[in-house]
């Protein structure tokens, strides 16, 4: 398991991500980001917890991106460390994301 914690002087935000079964329990305040949240851990495998609070919905979504992405990056195996890819339709999206490079942790 990986947790995460990111404290601003506009937000505060926990995110618990581990490989298993696609169960959320997530609680931003914005209806819409939680559904999005939790329809990635279905769609990834990912068991995540996610609670979050802030002054704007700007501020929430910003550092929940930052802390899941950090999170996420923390869980990646050295065998998915240079390239990867991935094509995966989600509701009514088609998303596609690609890295050619070798990943660093990022210096939040």
């Amino acid at each position: 398991m990986t947790a995460v914690e990111r404290e601003t002087r506009e937000t505060r935000v926990r995110v618990e991500a581990v490989p298993g079964t696609g169960h959320a329990t997530v609680d931003t305040g914005i209806r819409f980001l939680d559904h999005m949240l939790t329809t990635l851990a279905r769609t990834s495998g990912l068991d995540l917890t996610v609670t979050a609070r802030g002054d704007l919905r700007h501020h929430i979504v910003e550092d929940v991106a930052i802390a899941m992405g950090t999170a996420v990056l923390a869980l990646r195996t050295d065998s998915a460390a240079r390239y990867g890819e991935r094509v995966l339709a989600m509701d009514d999206a088609l998303v596609q994301a690609a890295s050619g490079q070798q990943w660093e942790q990022p210096g939040w």
